[in-house]
């Protein structure tokens, strides 16, 4: 049996070695922290480095702004390499302005693709060589450099959809179909409503009669088809992407995306993207169909191009250009002559003035510029030389409306101003 002494002793030994232990753990402790912190430093300065070398002239250039091009690739199966892009759009952000665009490219968009050299459709080259060969054939297509894509699949699409609260789209007709090969049923009935992820991805997969895209309206530059609802899909789900509510808690909204979505963007990135949220509203944003027509070559479908007009649409909604604006000049005062008048000399002055002709009465007092409201601002100098006031309306395409009323003077002796 053990004396009084040596119990004391045991203890004050045991006691001994629990502090040496306790010492022991928090030197680990302190040099697994330091080595954490160390090691997050380092690859903080390793992920900048890195980031700015890949970026290093990637930006597209449109004057004194700059837009981040990404491609969105949706496919049914993910990352499978035979699988075929079934939506593809390429988003063009400006994070300094809050501007954006999306381009949707119809999925049988005849492309060249380098690598391949050889014709392809756009969702075809996807299948042969993934986002890489994708991004690289829409830069050939469009003129301009993309880098960067974000790809998902149909499950990743409905918990997009869900992770938003779902987005409201007003159905506009029933659309049913059932397809048992591949297990498809679709059911939606017409009317304003809020679809689920499973219900949003049968709204945006449904083809009808038209197909996946469709020149409807000519003249119009009017388009339908599957491709024209995901157009308007995406509309509807930005709107609620930046609606307050989601905008509170946008970044969280941003890292379960991209939990969600494969892509090749840097952390900082979509760090970035996260940050300057609030700057972007619905309607800064521009959408539009790459346009075209369906034309048969060598016994295959394909969406064509129209070169002229895919230009105009390109400097617009992919780099931010201001479209040239188009005048309308009316006689709205009676007085006879007086619109070709105004026509000819704001055409001496470099305006693309596409008609003229008379209001719809002769009774205007004053005269006015009839202009949208995001193209107010670009003609108030032709407003002040005319001696016009403007008037905000839901014009199209920037056509300006020139009405000429009964306080317009002879402009023989006017001072150039425009």
């Amino acid at each position: 049996m053990l004396s009084e002494e040596e119990v004391v002793r045991r203890k004050a030994e045991l006691e001994e070695r629990r502090n040496l232990k306790r010492a022991y753990r928090r030197r680990q402790i302190v040099i697994y922290s330091l080595c954490f912190f160390v090691g997050i430093i380092l690859m903080v300065f390793t992920a900048r480095y890195t980031y700015q070398r890949s970026v290093e002239g990637t930006p597209v250039m449109t004057g004194n702004s700059q837009r981040l091009l990404v491609l969105f690739l949706g496919t049914d199966e993910k990352l499978e390499a035979s699988t075929r892009a079934d939506s593809i759009m390429l988003f063009s952000l400006d994070t300094t302005t809050g501007e954006a665009g999306v381009l949707s490219i119809p999925r049988d968009t005849r492309v060249w693709v380098p690598s391949r050299q050889r014709w392809e459709r756009i969702n075809a080259a996807y299948a042969h060589g993934g986002a890489s060969m994708a991004m690289e054939a829409v830069s050939h297509l469009l003129g301009v450099p993309v880098d960067y894509y974000v790809h998902t699949d149909f499950d990743g699409f409905e918990q997009l959809v869900d992770v938003l609260g779902g987005v409201e789209i007003n159905v506009a007709r029933k659309m049913h179909y059932v397809d048992h090969a591949q297990g498809l049923e679709i059911n939606l009935q017409p009317g304003l409503q809020i679809l689920s992820g499973e219900k949003a991805l049968q709204y945006v997969r449904y083809r009808d009669r038209l197909g996946d895209v469709s020149l409807v309206d000519p003249f119009n530059e009017e388009y339908d088809g599957r491709v024209e609802r995901q157009r308007q899909f995406f509309e509807a789900i930005i709107s609620q992407a930046l609606s307050p509510s989601s905008l509170i808690k946008l970044p969280q909204l941003v890292t379960q995306t991209f939990r969600i979505v494969n892509t090749n963007l840097p952390w900082e990135r979509v760090f970035s993207l996260a940050l300057s949220g609030s700057k972007f509203s619905a309607d800064k944003i521009q959408t539009a169909v790459l346009p075209g027509n369906s034309q048969v070559l060598n016994d295959a479908w394909y969406w064509v191009v129209n070169e002229q007009k895919a230009k105009a649409i390109i400097d617009s909604v992919v780099l931010g250009k201001p479209e040239p604006l188009r005048l309308v000049v009316l006689n709205g005062n009676g007085r006879s002559g007086i619109a070709q008048e105004v026509s000819d000399l704001l055409r001496y002055y470099g305006y693309d003035v596409i008609s003229h002709g008379n209001a719809e009465h002769f009774n205007f007092v004053t005269t006015q510029v009839v202009v949208s409201a995001r193209d107010a601002e670009r003609v108030k100098p032709l407003a002040e030389y005319l001696g016009a006031s403007i008037q905000e309306a839901d014009q199209e395409n920037a056509q300006v409306t020139v009405i000429i009323g009964k306080d317009y003077t002879s402009t023989n002796d006017r001072s150039v101003g425009i």
